[in-house]
């Protein structure tokens, strides 16, 4: 049978009652010197059936406690059944907050992109129960930590209690190889790790790993990046009561995104770990000027995924270059976390696919200099490079015409255009 997720919405609605729900099974067993955790999907329509499975493996805390209710595993690939349009059916418990979420974040997801996501499924566990928690892990929180920015600014926000009581009281921090770096790429994430951990030590907070599978092929990301580093937080639950995870949106965009909007995160919480989306309210320079006073943070900071060397800052892709304006618009021409200072020829070099890249990539980082007065050399070549952006309205309307377009050419000349578009790029 086809992929669910590739049919067009016409076809849906015929082939989506005679698809079978999935049975999700939970494992768990020491393997290769730590636990492993499994959510195993069985009767899984399309080219990832009929059994599918998503694992994380623990090195941290020589015991774990038990997990007493699913709904944080399934939080994540319940993306990945809703692109199949296929119902759950867990064999397991779930608690009455979490089913509701996770059925929330279904409805939400489906209004917001039906393409795709065909139908709102429905989740039907073998039990659901209000889990009871011990006294241990009450009033601790875990954050995970991917060495990024925003993970960063979120560690020592919560670490060294910029925000006074209104901090969550730190246990540990996780990092998670399986999304940056892929779980056949253990020396990639050793890398990232050996870059991460002087940071933590400064904090004064064990750092702990989690690999994982269960971003599979990307075709739920961004969608799914909170709800899956979830997750893997959910792990350490019987330890800490909270998961913090750091808000991000792709560089150069407003604070707040379809994509990873905090009060759609919060959806990830159940009645036994809450999950909290920390600094939604903050750029990536305020960011940055966040942590003007921690030297140590910054000069750890990795943004970059094209380089290849994963421990260091290529300092010329798209993601460097951006981040390299947020340090000159926070007043810092020579970032402490690249091998040389900004230099025109990153600017002039900035590749601009389309459009919207040069409206959303760069013009968020002019605004942002222009607002803190930044001027010089860096900034006449930025507004140089903007000023061959369309305005807003121009752009409005032209996009809506490409989206009409786009809608009425058939699907097998869309796929073709996207392999073209792709040698092209």
């Amino acid at each position: 049978m086809a992929d669910i997720g590739d049919a067009n919405t016409a076809h849906l609605a015929q082939v989506i009652p005679m698809i079978r729900p999935i049975d999700v099974w939970f494992d768990e067993r020491n393997e290769n010197g730590g636990l492993v955790r499994r959510l195993v999907f069985e009767n899984v329509a399309g080219k990832y059936g009929p059994k599918a499975e998503f694992w994380w493996h623990i090195s941290g805390p020589e015991q774990l406690p038990p997990l007493p209710v699913l709904d944080s595993l399934l939080v994540g690939p319940v993306l990945f059944a809703m692109m199949r349009g296929q119902d759950l059916v867990v064999h397991g418990a779930m608690s009455p907050g979490g089913l509701y979420n996770i059925g929330q974040l279904i409805e939400i997801r489906q209004s917001l992109s039906p393409e795709r996501y065909p139908r709102r499924i429905e989740i039907r566990p073998d039990t659901v129960t209000v889990p009871r928690r011990t006294a241990e892990g009450a009033s601790f929180a875990i954050a995970a930590l991917s060495g990024g920015l925003d993970s960063t600014f979120t560690a020592v926000r919560h670490g060294r209690r910029l925000l006074g009581d209104a901090s969550y009281h730190l246990r540990s921090l996780v990092m998670i190889r399986g999304f940056d770096a892929a779980p056949g790429q253990p020396d990639h994430f050793d890398e990232m790790r050996r870059r991460a951990e002087p940071l933590a030590s400064f904090l004064g907070l064990p750092l702990h790993t989690v690999a994982t599978n269960s971003k599979g092929d990307s075709s739920t990301w961004p969608q799914s990046a909170i709800p899956l580093t979830a997750a893997a937080l959910a792990h350490f639950s019987g330890l800490c009561d909270t998961g913090v995870v750091s808000a991000g949106v792709t560089s150069g965009s407003p604070r707040f995104s379809i994509s990873h909007p905090a009060v759609l995160e919060a959806l990830c919480s159940n009645d036994y770990f809450r999950v909290v989306t920390d600094g939604s309210g903050f750029g990536r320079t305020d960011k940055i000027e966040a942590l003007l006073p921690y030297p140590e943070a910054l000069a750890g900071i990795k943004v970059c995924w094209e380089g290849p060397d994963p421990s260091r800052n290529c300092g010329r892709c798209n993601k460097c270059v951006v981040t390299r304006l947020n340090f000159l618009a926070a007043g810092i021409r020579d970032a402490p976390c690249f091998d040389s200072p900004i230099d025109l020829s990153h600017i002039a070099d900035l590749h601009l696919p389309s459009m919207s890249s040069a409206r959303d990539l760069f013009r968020f980082c002019w605004n942002e200099m222009a607002e803190r007065g930044i001027t010089g050399p860096e900034m006449d070549l930025l507004t140089r490079r903007l000023s061959r952006v369309p305005p807003d309205k121009v752009a409005y309307w032209l996009g809506r015409v490409q989206r009409a377009v786009k809608r009425r050419l058939p699907q097998p000349l869309k796929r073709a255009l996207r392999r073209v578009s792709a040698g092209l790029g």
